[in-house]
């Protein structure tokens, strides 16, 4: 990799992201700038301070499609005077300059390096997801875009570009994936959310600034717990709040606090003062997450060490339809537990796992693991399930890519190249499939359904997983970093 390369970091935001994977490389000593554009600043996240936040560069670039149902960019004069002023580009969420990441190939063609961040819904294609978490024991909650949303044929690109970043077309998702998976040195993601990714990819896991967020472990009698979903349909906070009422039906003291559409800085000070953070019964454990260990609150969530294994061994109390009321009321009763997780939570946190710095030198690192066997996860699922849902269809361009991507990168043994070419998602070129090569899966290790990883998919805290957590494993709380509260 190049020395004292200058990085530029969005173009979208979520989760705090671009923020903090700059402040990261900042700290790491890199010199680096945030781009968040007009179009693209998060309402939670209105007082964050990024380098730019306007789009004066794009003045007079424009996007046209052709008449063979391609797509053509004219660049403005300023383009390129700010494009290269960059050696590497970090783009979140299925971002760029232009929509739909029309100009990455031409930032290859100009020698630049990109990372693409890949967050969740821009990738996560629904059926797909409902295979993956249904292996895992978890129910995918379809979003109302996903049923709602008429079906669409896309034939070409151009139609591709008419469509929005999160439509839930097939086609859509496959671009927004494939064009990662062809143009970026590296990509950064999670198995609950690359359902239709091909290519070895990196799992750095949520970021957090712990300095933002005051740890408190109050030692409540009657606890606080905190339910703050950005989405209250993917965090499930339907079933969530039926099984408190339950508890509280049955007895269990507690005070519920939910929180909903309130800006970042309500939900941090919310943080603090509660006992108990419920976050998501959904596939995985998100910012939220960490940001409840952050702050001293022992956290439920659906984190089993498996589905969704990195970084290793956050300490997150896992929950599932079955499990939720017994866990609830198993921190809710024994404070020894939950004080204890609460610690042990913070301590996680404060080791550095999921910081900007750490979480920069890991996508920073991913640039040199280069190698066949060096990425952390390897993706089964898309090329041994896929198919494409009724009323939809999938342009020729994005099978080349598919194809062209699987030569380079490979994969599983297992995958049946023949039965894509049937469902229509790989070309019928006999000689070009039987080039792509096979992962030795020797040097691959299965971890749970359709989650493959590398040797170097270590990132973490290396101790027990979160379902070895029990109730014996924690000693008193430290009365130096509890309070008694009533």
């Amino acid at each position: 990799m190049m020395t004292n390369p200058r990085i530029l970091v969005g173009t979208g935001e979520l989760a705090k992201y671009t923020s903090s994977i700059t402040l990261g490389l900042k700290e790491l000593g890199y010199e680096a700038d945030s781009l968040v554009l007009p179009n693209r600043i998060h309402p939670f996240y209105k007082k964050t301070d990024y380098t730019f936040m306007d789009a004066e560069f794009l003045d007079g670039t424009t996007c046209m499609k052709d008449d063979n149902g391609g797509v053509t960019v004219q660049y403005g004069p300023k383009f390129f005077d700010f494009v290269d002023k960059y050696d590497i580009f970090i783009f979140v969420g299925g971002t760029s300059f232009l929509p739909r990441m029309v100009d990455v190939p031409m930032l290859k063609e100009r020698g630049k390096t990109i990372i693409c961040r890949q967050c969740g819904t821009e990738v996560r294609d629904a059926e797909m997801a409902k295979i993956f978490w249904s292996a895992h024991g978890r129910r995918y909650p379809y979003y109302k875009r996903d049923i709602e949303t008429p079906k669409v044929r896309c034939s070409n690109h151009r139609d591709i570009l008419s469509l929005g970043r999160y439509h839930p077309a097939l086609a859509n998702k496959l671009h927004n994936t494939r064009m990662a998976e062809r143009y970026a040195d590296a990509i950064v993601c999670a198995p609950p959310s690359q359902t239709v990714g091909i290519r070895p990819y990196f799992q750095s896991g949520p970021i957090i600034n712990n300095r933002e967020f005051v740890c408190n472990i109050p030692k409540r009698r009657t606890p606080i717990i905190l339910h703050s979903p950005s989405s209250t349909l993917y965090k499930q906070t339907d079933r969530i709040i039926d099984a408190l009422a339950q508890l509280k039906a049955e007895g269990l003291n507690f005070h519920l606090e939910l929180l909903q559409d309130v800006p970042h800085e309500v939900v941090r000070a919310k943080l603090t003062e509660a006992d108990i953070l419920i976050d998501q019964i959904s596939c995985g454990s998100g910012v939220l997450g960490y940001e409840g260990m952050a702050s001293g609150c022992a956290v439920l969530s659906s984190y089993n060490g498996v589905e969704s294994p990195m970084p290793r061994n956050r300490p997150v109390l896992n929950i599932s339809f079955e499990t939720l009321k017994d866990r609830i009321r198993q921190v809710v009763e024994d404070m020894d537990l939950r004080c204890g997780l609460a610690e042990r939570g913070r301590d996680y946190i404060d080791m550095g796992i999921g910081s900007p710095a750490s979480v920069g030198e890991y996508m920073m690192e991913s640039l040199n693991r280069t190698g066949r066997y060096d990425a952390d996860i390897y993706p089964t699922l898309y090329s041994m399930r896929a198919f494409i849902p009724e009323g939809e269809t999938v342009p020729d361009y994005l099978n080349e890519q598919t194809l062209e991507i699987m030569q380079v990168h490979g994969v599983s043994p297992q995958a049946d190249l023949q039965r894509l070419v049937r469902e229509g998602l790989l070309p019928d070129d006999p000689t070009r499939l039987a080039t792509v090569p096979r992962w030795d899966m020797g040097r691959l290790r299965e971890e749970g359904s359709w989650v493959i990883t590398g040797q170097k998919a270590t990132y973490g805290m290396p101790d027990q997983t979160p379902d070895q957590i029990s109730r014996h494993e924690f000693t008193k709380a430290k009365s130096s970093s509890v309070s008694e509260s009533f």
